[in-house]
């Protein structure tokens, strides 16, 4: 069951750090992109069921039967941690390509 969690922990934060940077190349503003983050979190909370069959945790989880299954606000609220988290890296990594030069605009810089 461990190892289901972590799995989608993980996947949600790669969708949280693909999300915001799609927000923040379309907008080149932190606090827009984090708005969407934010929004597709609260989406995900709302509309996609928390909810684990324990026979595809046995079959793919390498779990136990009778193993209990988390409560489905837990693993929405994985989810949404997985997003946040995701998308905190990503702006970590914006900063500091925003530092070094990398996320300017370069399409009028030949003109004086």
């Amino acid at each position: 069951m461990i190892r289901a969690l972590i799995i989608e922990f993980l996947l949600s934060g790669v969708i949280g750090a693909i999300v915001f940077r799609l927000a923040w190349a379309a907008s080149k503003r932190n606090l827009l992109a984090w708005g969407v983050v934010l929004v597709i979190a609260a989406v995900s909370v709302i509309f996609i069921s928390g909810s684990i069959d324990g026979w595809h945790v046995h079959e793919y989880g390498a779990g136990f039967l009778g193993m209990s299954v988390p409560h489905p606000l837990v693993v929405q609220l994985l989810r949404s941690l997985g997003l946040i988290g995701g998308a905190w890296l990503a702006s970590i990594v914006v900063a500091r390509r925003k530092k070094r030069g990398f996320e300017e605009d370069r399409r009028f810089r030949d003109f004086p």
